[in-house]
């Protein structure tokens, strides 16, 4: 008879109820996220990340040993769900240029121009471009940077001047010349980072 009145079924009411006392007991709670379990991020801290004596001067007196509460409010954001780890990313999100976040572009920036500021006024504009830059990039510019067809990549695709009106050519040895509309914020950007060492460069505007 125990056994049959175990299976009883629960009534919606029950389970209203038995989620509310869920919710109530999980709301405000430090120690606890809303699935009722201890945050793993102080699960780390306490069981693996400090010595059994910070630990003891954190209980004694928790404002004289800052880094416990600091770490433990790291590894909460770093295994949060919407933005550590635990948002299960989609790894597309990361490798592929169209999928990106935007917050990543300029570190995928700096893989191709080291040392340049993509977050100044000059290049933040261009930034975005970085997406359809880097398709083919290491066959079109990365490879071979250097010739103008590897200067000119970056002037159409990154700077977004129009391909059928931008040429790069070398007019004579030692100079390079372009023609298309560079603006003077770009064109420090090309001698610096582009435009190879020593070589000259003329400017046509079309």
């Amino acid at each position: 008879m125990i056994l049959l009145f175990n299976h009883i079924p629960v009534t919606l009411q029950g389970k209203i109820n038995k989620f509310v006392e869920k919710v109530q007991e999980a709301y405000g709670s430090e120690f606890f996220n809303l699935q009722g379990q201890k945050w793993f991020g102080d699960k780390l801290t306490v069981q693996s990340l400090f010595p059994a004596w910070i630990l003891r001067e954190y209980e004694n007196d928790p404002t004289n040993v800052l880094i416990v509460p600091i770490i433990k409010n790291y590894l909460r954001w770093l295994f949060s769900i919407e933005y550590g780890y635990g948002a299960q990313l989609n790894w597309e999100n990361i490798r592929s240029p169209f999928e990106i976040n935007t917050k990543f572009l300029e570190a995928v920036a700096e893989c191709y121009f080291p040392g340049a500021d993509f977050a100044s006024d000059e290049l933040s504009g261009v930034l975005p471009n970085i997406r359809s830059f880097s398709l083919q990039v290491h066959g079109s510019y990365f490879d071979i940077k250097g010739p103008p067809k590897a200067i000119k990549r970056v002037l159409t695709t990154l700077l977004g001047l129009p391909s059928f009106t931008t040429k790069v050519y070398c007019s004579s040895p030692g100079i390079i010349t372009i023609e298309g509309n560079v603006s003077e914020d770009h064109k420090s950007f090309l001698a610096e980072h582009v435009i190879p060492a020593g070589m000259i460069v003329i400017y046509v505007s079309v």
